[in-house]
């Protein structure tokens, strides 16, 4: 069940499309750079390649899609449990170590994971945090949509095989 809209937080959302805006301005900046200047035909400048008049629908491609991302990209996964242990969250970091996380935290009945690799996160803009709330049934993996359902997907399974224990 996706639960995203009834935790909705407007200024987490913001921060994530400020992030994205910047994110993808600069990558496309650096793209077209590379191409520019490696490239023979230099028929204008750069400068002139980008100005904002020239590049209007660029522009509103990327503030569209940093406005829609922080939907469609981040998901809160409920995962049902009989119950949960101590040997039930090796597992966990377990699933998340496979995955490429790292545990960073856990407090007050949250695991907080982030990503291993500086590239993972640089090209996650930083918004890599995986969240397991195990205080209550069922548990919420929380985080981008794909590393949530990968790790909701695990627990899943393993908590199928120990119930059946």
């Amino acid at each position: 069940m996706n639960t995203y809209m009834k935790g909705f937080n407007a200024g987490v959302y913001l921060r994530r499309v400020l992030k994205y805006v910047i994110f993808y301005t600069v990558f496309i900046l650096a793209l077209l750079a590379l191409v520019y200047f490696t490239g023979d035909n230099h028929s204008i400048s750069f400068w002139e390649l980008i100005r904002p008049g020239s590049q209007k629908n660029l522009i509103l491609l990327i503030v569209a899609f940093s406005a829609v991302y922080p939907f469609i990209g981040f998901i809160s996964k409920e995962v049902p449990v009989n119950r949960f242990q101590a040997t039930d969250k090796e597992a966990v970091c377990r699933f998340a170590a496979e995955a490429g996380f790292i545990l960073v935290s856990d407090d007050n009945g949250k695991m907080v994971f982030k990503a291993r690799r500086v590239g993972m996160r640089l090209f996650r803009v930083f918004e890599d945090k995986i969240t397991v709330d195990y205080n209550e049934n069922p548990l919420v993996v929380d985080g981008m949509r794909r590393d949530a359902l990968r790790i909701a997907r695990h627990m899943e399974y393993y908590f199928r095989q120990v119930g059946k224990e």
